[in-house]
């Protein structure tokens, strides 16, 4: 790190309800004669310093000037965010949990410097998030949960920053029970092929809507990206795409035209994709309601009794269908399409269960609950096929239910 002086510098957050800036994230940089230069690599060169399972040295000079540096970066923002943030904006404010275990030698007789500042300035504290950034933590994170309620105490939120980049996160998300969880789009594309990158956001957005928990995206770069994050809940949004970080606090609706109309955006995509999905959903029930489905009963054992070369059978979308009784066991083969030999028997799934399959209960709380003869279950991947299916389900007389799996993409 080169001389110079230190200053904080703003990176707005966006609310997709309001259209305006609900809060803003304080980095570091460093003022040299050739601009602004961040303080991101090396407050990164202290966690990478040490080698995998090696303790924090919090004796060391290194350890001393990231804490004088970080409190310094803290209270300059603080006092800015005071004099100058637009009204009803909160401040996002990035603490080490080596820094939260640090201050556990003082704990209780002394208060965290933020809580200590926040009162001397005056600020009200429900303006103030902690954002308890990603770092390597070699201690149990359960340690620092007496911290985290003082900060909820006198009136702060938290948040969990980068969270799917590491499998500690997830652990922190239970145990720490985020006001806001934080989603870098980048990191996670990077870190991750394409069907698993969207799995992992579906199971984020699920999750956080569960723990009744905020979804923020950050290093929104592209108009896609921010659909992306509309798309997997994003109540909150930062990034490149509105507004890099900057010494001044930006106005508060001052992305407001650009907000909207990436709204308006989304909402035009997702009306086409959700007009594709019941076009295609429509198509398949009518193709399917046409089929005399017959099947006979062998002592116990449901065989087909319809065309190996009938209509279901040429269609290459068609991939398997097979019948279960109400605990889930299967009482027929497998049929499979076979682009060559029609539809092909497979007996080898008898007797399986597959209650333990979310979409089964799924079925027979629609079958219950709505007039449409088919419930059809979302995507998901067959990992032994390497396809991405849907299941259509009805019942089938006689306390029994059928499935058939037709093929989104391969």
């Amino acid at each position: 790190m080169g001389s110079g002086r230190i200053v904080p510098v703003f990176q707005p957050i966006l609310s997709s309800e309001s259209t305006g800036i609900f809060g803003y994230e304080v980095l570091g940089r460093l003022v040299t004669d050739t601009g602004l230069e961040s303080l991101g690599p090396f407050f990164l060169a202290f966690d990478q310093a040490r080698g995998p399972g090696q303790s924090v040295n919090r004796t060391s000079d290194l350890f001393r000037i990231k804490k004088k540096i970080d409190r310094e970066i803290r209270y300059l923002a603080l006092q800015k965010f005071k004099e100058e943030a637009p009204p009803e904006t909160k401040l996002f404010i990035n603490v080490s949990p080596h820094l939260m275990f640090d201050f556990l030698k003082n704990y209780p007789a002394k208060l965290p410097f933020t809580i200590q500042k926040v009162r001397e300035l005056g600020i009200d504290p429900t303006r103030i998030v902690i954002e308890i950034t990603e770092e390597r933590f070699e201690h149990n994170l359960e340690i620092l949960k007496p911290l985290l309620s003082l900060y909820r105490n006198e009136g702060f939120s938290i948040a969990v920053d980068d969270a799917g980049s590491e499998a500690s996160n997830l652990d922190r998300i239970g145990l720490y029970h985020p006001e806001i969880i934080k989603v870098d789009l980048q990191m996670l594309r990077r870190s991750t092929f394409s069907r698993n990158f969207k799995e992992i956001l579906l199971n984020l957005s699920k999750l956080g809507e569960s723990l009744g928990s905020s979804l923020l995206f950050e290093g929104i770069e592209s108009n896609d990206e921010l659909y992306n994050s509309l798309n997997y809940g994003a109540r909150y949004i930062q990034g490149y795409y509105f507004s890099k970080p900057e010494k001044e606090f930006a106005k508060r609706f001052a992305f407001r035209s650009e907000m909207s109309r990436s709204l308006e955006y989304f909402h035009e995509r997702k009306n086409e994709e959700m007009n594709a999905e019941i076009e295609w959903e429509t198509k398949w029930k009518e193709k399917l309601s046409k089929i005399t489905l017959g099947f006979d009963n062998t002592d116990g054992v449901y065989e087909w009794t319809g065309r190996p070369d009938s209509e279901i059978s040429k269609d290459r979308d068609f991939f398997r269908m097979y019948i279960t009784n109400l605990l889930g066991f299967q009482i027929s083969p497998n049929y499979v399409h076979d682009s060559k030999k029609g539809m092909l028997a497979d007996y080898g799934y008898l007797g399986k269960n597959w209650s333990w399959r979310p979409y089964f209960f799924e079925h027979i709380h629609k079958s219950r609950t709505s007039e449409d003869a088919w419930a059809i279950s979302p995507v998901y991947h067959d990992i032994t096929d390497n396809v991405m299916l849907r299941t259509f389900s009805r019942d089938f007389g006689e306390n029994l239910i059928l499935f058939i799996d037709i093929v989104v993409s391969r």
